[in-house]
Formats: structure tokens, C-alpha cells, sequence
């Protein structure tokens, strides 16, 4: 048995039913005749009982029979349409994440994260390096040449020297994170 829904076109809706009247006397269908039928077109039972109602439908009120598909063009669920240009307005700290960005465009998160998974938005990571002036670096290189033995060149023993690392008083986060339109670009916080 075949659980996965399948669209039937019109030409095998039509060959189901003549299956279905070859194996039908009078009109009636003999037990497991739909269960049959179903195997041969590797198909749910459900869709060749729905194909022989629709044509028995036919026959009562007298018109030709017609098992071709009611949908057509035009069906299904419509897709959310999200203005892209949208998200470049909006700020960065407001499109940090995706339920942020999602609340701010007014769509849900599952629609902002198909529009991830397809490629339509994407996100950004944007690592905060401040970059080091000339001056800087001589103080650095100053500190570890004054970090050298004079005679053995070798480095001095900093057991007794305390080191305070800087993010413990950063108050800025070592990374921000942020969405954006595929070819959006982001202003450089550093």
C-alpha cells in the first residue's frame, strides 16, 4: 500500500477508470476490484474509490463521464509575499535574530526561516576587531621586549605578574550577528 499523496494527471485518472470498467458488470464493482486496481497503479485505494464515485456521479445525472482533476491552475496554499527591501530599513539591532526580524516584518518565523533554508535572506556574522594603530603596536612590542632577560634573552619569570584581560570590562559583544538580503551589505562596527 502506497501512503504518499500523488497528483494524478488526467490521462491516468482516465486509465484507472477504464481499469475499473473493464473489471465492473453491470455497473457494479466486485469485492477488492478498487484495492486491485490500486496496486496496478501503484496508488492509495482512497483515489480509484473517489475516481468511480466521481464517474457513478456522472452517469446518475446524465452527462458524460468526466474524472479529469477539478484542480487546476491556481491551487493550493499562496505564498507569504515578503518585501525584501524592507529588511535593509530596518536596524541592526532589530535583525539580530530571526524572531526580531520576523516580529519587525510582520511574518512568522517559519516564513523568514524557508526564505533562509531557499536562499532569499541570509545571515551575516560580524566579528569586532578594533584594528591597531602604529602607535599601538610599538607599546605592544615595547611590553614584550621589556618581558626579555637583557643577558639570556630568555623570557623573565611572570609568576608575580597579574594580566587583566580587556573583555572583562568590554562591554560590547565579541560578535554580532545580523540578517539580511542576499546582496545586502552592513555598515562596519569596529
Amino acid at each position: 500500500m502506497v501512503n504518499k499523496r500523488k497528483n494524478l494527471s488526467d490521462n491516468e485518472r482516465q486509465a484507472i477508470y477504464e481499469a475499473l470498467l473493464l473489471r465492473s458488470v453491470n455497473g457494479k464493482l466486485k469485492r477488492r476490484t478498487t484495492t486491485i486496481v490500486a496496486h496496478l497503479f501503484n496508488i492509495n485505494r482512497c483515489y480509484v474509490q473517489a475516481i468511480w464515485r466521481t464517474a457513478k456521479q456522472c452517469l446518475a445525472a446524465g452527462v458524460p463521464v468526466d474524472v479529469s482533476c477539478k484542480r487546476k491552475k491556481n491551487c493550493g496554499r499562496k505564498k507569504v509575499a515578503i518585501d525584501m527591501s524592507r529588511i535593509a530599513t530596518i536596524p541592526l539591532n532589530k535583525r539580530t535574530t530571526l524572531r526580531a526580524l520576523a516580529h519587525e516584518l510582520g511574518v512568522t518565523r517559519s516564513t523568514l526561516h524557508r526564505c533562509l533554508k531557499k536562499g532569499k535572506i541570509r545571515r551575516h556574522s560580524n566579528t569586532l576587531k578594533p584594528y591597531l594603530r602604529d602607535d599601538n603596536k610599538k607599546v605592544r612590542l615595547q611590553h614584550c621586549v621589556a618581558m626579555l632577560d637583557g643577558g639570556t634573552l630568555r623570557f623573565i619569570d611572570m609568576k608575580n605578574i597579574i594580566h587583566s584581560d580587556e573583555k572583562w570590562f568590554n562591554t560590547t559583544k565579541k560578535q554580532e550577528s545580523s540578517t539580511c538580503s542576499p546582496r545586502g551589505s552592513f555598515e562596519n562596527n569596529s
